[in-house]
């Protein structure tokens, strides 16, 4: 592929399940203060809900579903990149929205590799941290977190005003212990400054980079105060889940996703209830809902949950008529069966 113009600048955003990657992109996206901008979304579900749900007409969007961007859909990125790079020569900058369980040292390599090193340039990685959730992480969870963590060249702790401020101190503090001169700022709904997020690599080298992260994992010793035990083994459990969503595999396999859709009416209150019912093995939900609301009226809602925390918001989208939810969650632990009759309960047609 050949290119006349330097190669443009990409910027990757990483961070675990429901962290508020797709909410600070929101952010960027709504006021680009003239930037032409290129998003490639990358879901773990076969639904991209993220890719949804990004602002319209705002920038030119890529979806990339059912698998994750640093291993099983590592060449279909290679390919998003270049077509953005071919068909929008007008662009400034491309940025990476990564899934909830991406691993940072791969997906930096995709962006450094040969196949790309002439049509973009990696101008830095930031992730984003949920400081209320991040300790209550089981032990797969924990470790691809901390492995999002280390990649990074600046950390976004976010939703702090859900903390008190000793446990916002505690887990900086634990941070710190993993990267000591990892950057780290705090944020509430993502809202960050694009300056402080464009222009990392310039302050930061890729190679020094790589191997302060040790990727063979020293920093995940009994030290790191994440509270597990690191002693590395294979995550062997059955994935259960809906739609044949097999395709990723490795270090994905601690994980599970279930996508549901609906062209029913549902009943606004009993998502969130439904969802809660699940337990401890669903980690993230996320969907696009078409509700009759108390009034009698129709609405189009944004569901987001994680953990036991959810949240509806209205959402302009005129013209939708499925519902649709993804959720995902450790593997083995939830049956898809049960995750599809909850939902099903939801609708407004559904037997009471």
């Amino acid at each position: 592929m050949s290119h006349t113009r330097k190669p443009l600048p990409v910027t990757v955003l990483t961070g675990f399940l429901g962290a508020g990657k797709t909410t600070l992109l929101r952010q960027l996206l709504a006021q680009p203060d003239g930037l032409k901008l290129g998003v490639l979304v990358n879901d773990f579900g076969e639904i991209n809900i993220d890719s949804a749900l990004i602002v319209e007409g705002s920038a030119e969007s890529v979806s990339l579903s059912n698998g994750c961007v640093c291993c099983s859909i590592q060449a279909e990125l290679v390919d998003a990149v270049r077509l953005l790079v071919e068909s929008r020569p007008d662009l400034d900058r491309i940025i990476v929205e990564a899934s909830g369980v991406s691993r940072s040292l791969p997906l930096a390599d995709t962006m450094i590799s040969v196949e790309l090193t002439d049509a973009v340039a990696l101008d830095g990685m930031f992730c984003l941290v949920d400081a209320a959730s991040f300790p209550e992480l089981d032990y797969a969870a924990t470790e691809l977190a901390i492995d999002q963590i280390t990649g990074a060249d600046l950390i976004v702790l976010n939703k702090t005003d859900l903390v008190s401020p000793e446990q916002l101190a505690q887990l900086r503090e634990r941070l710190a212990g993993l990267m000591p001169h990892l950057r780290i700022i705090p944020s509430v709904q993502g809202d960050v400054p694009r300056d402080v997020l464009f222009g990392l690599r310039a302050e930061t080298d890729h190679a020094a980079h790589r191997s302060s992260h040790a990727h063979d994992h020293d920093v995940h010793g009994p030290d790191c105060g994440c509270g597990h035990d690191h002693d590395h083994h294979r995550h062997d459990e059955d994935r259960a889940h809906s739609h044949d969503d097999d395709r990723a595999r490795g270090h994905t396999d601690a994980f599970a996703s279930w996508s549901w859709r609906t062209g029913a009416l549902l009943d606004e209150g009993k998502i969130g209830p439904a969802l809660r019912k699940l337990g401890a093995g669903l980690l993230r939900a996320k969907g696009i809902l078409r509700v009759r609301r108390g009034d009698g009226s129709t609405a189009m809602l944004e569901f987001q949950q994680v953990g036991k925390r959810s949240r509806l918001s209205a959402i302009d989208k005129a013209g939708t008529q499925d519902s649709a939810v993804v959720a995902i969650g450790l593997a083995g632990q939830i049956d898809s069966a049960t995750f599809g009759a909850l939902l099903d309960r939801c609708r407004i047609d559904a037997a009471a």
